[in-house]
């Protein structure tokens, strides 16, 4: 009510100078304001990562290369060095023109076991067969000249056993190497590229004839189990099987042979009338086993030659390394010959 009292031009005045001051001047928002609004703008924003100093580029000098991991070997470096592989062992035998692996031991009894036993056989039912069945004496019975029709056949298919069982016997096994000058000369060259080749020599089934000669490769003949094992029971059972010796052995034993042949002979020159039932005794020593081979086979194992079942005399001759050469040659498969 002073106001009213004092006049209202007067304090018109007063009002509309103080609104020019406060336009006319720059001043700073009062400091409620400010620090409300500030604080507000400083919380919602971000606060800055700390910058974290690069490192310098590595010179090209100082650059580590990467290291390729090295599979570790299967087997122990000991046994790898010990074991050759096939092929570098077929390598080694073929710097040879010439090798020979296995040789059979005489099968002279046995074969004429084998024929003797067969002729013996054809030459009773060939007789048999004219008395009984084509001429039959008077007064036989009717049934006898039938029974003896089956002994007759049944001592052919003996006699066939006999004689078929000197045939695809393996004398001797040979590898012969690729650049050999005798593959030239040889009549049949199998197929195929590799270091050497296998030669095998059979016998044939009748005598007097020569021996056939053929070339294989390794991978066609099949061992049906390992030749160094049969070998090595041989030698525990007590069967003659041919060793390897050294120079100085060979040496001391062609002395041996040379002093023994020397006191045999003056044995002999001393009992001259028993001389020769000693050398019939040599002589027909190997008859009795060869006649019991001729029936029961026994000491053949069957092994197969480029599809065909041959027979390989285990009970004595000579193998390179006790059977090992062939081992390594040779594959082995158990089941490729049926019993």
């Amino acid at each position: 009510m002073a106001s009213f009292s004092r006049g209202l031009p007067a304090q018109w005045h007063f009002f509309t100078l103080r609104q020019t001051q406060l336009s006319s001047c720059k001043c700073t928002p009062p400091p409620l304001q400010t620090r409300f609004f500030t604080t507000s703008l400083r919380l919602l924003k971000k606060a800055p990562k700390p910058k974290v100093p690069t490192p310098p580029a590595p010179r090209p000098s100082l650059l580590v290369k990467p290291t390729q991991s090295v599979p570790k070997p299967s087997i122990s470096p000991l046994l790898a060095s010990t074991r050759a592989p096939a092929s570098s062992y077929a390598n080694i035998i073929a710097q040879k023109p010439r090798t020979l692996l296995y040789e059979s031991p005489s099968h002279l009894w046995f074969r004429t076991g084998c024929f003797a036993s067969g002729m013996f056989c054809i030459s009773y039912s060939v007789y048999h067969y004219w008395t009984i069945q084509l001429h039959p004496p008077e007064g036989l019975a009717w049934w006898i000249p039938h029974a003896y029709g089956v002994i007759c056949l049944a001592m052919a298919a003996m006699a066939t056993y006999f004689i078929m069982g000197t045939g695809r016997i393996i004398k001797t096994i040979t590898a012969v190497s690729s650049s050999s000058s005798s593959l030239v000369k040889a009549a049949a060259k199998p197929s195929g590229q590799g270091p050497l080749y296998i030669e095998v020599t059979t016998q044939r089934m009748f005598p007097f004839l020569k021996p056939k000669k053929k070339l294989y490769m390794p991978h066609e003949i099949e061992l049906p189990f390992r030749m160094s094992s049969m070998f090595e029971y041989n030698k525990r059972i007590g069967v003659a099987v041919e060793e390897p010796l050294s120079v100085a052995e060979q040496v001391r034993r062609q002395r041996a042979a040379i002093e023994a042949a020397k006191k045999e002979r003056e044995y002999t020159m001393n009992h001259l009338l028993t001389a020769p039932f000693r050398d019939a005794k040599k002589a027909f020593k190997g008859v009795w086993p060869g006649i019991v081979r001729s029936f029961s086979r026994e000491g053949f194992t069957k092994i197969v030659v480029g599809g065909v079942t041959y027979k390989l005399d285990t009970t004595g001759g000579w193998a390179l390394d006790d059977g090992r050469a062939m081992d390594r040659l040779l594959p082995i498969r158990p089941n490729s010959v049926n019993p």
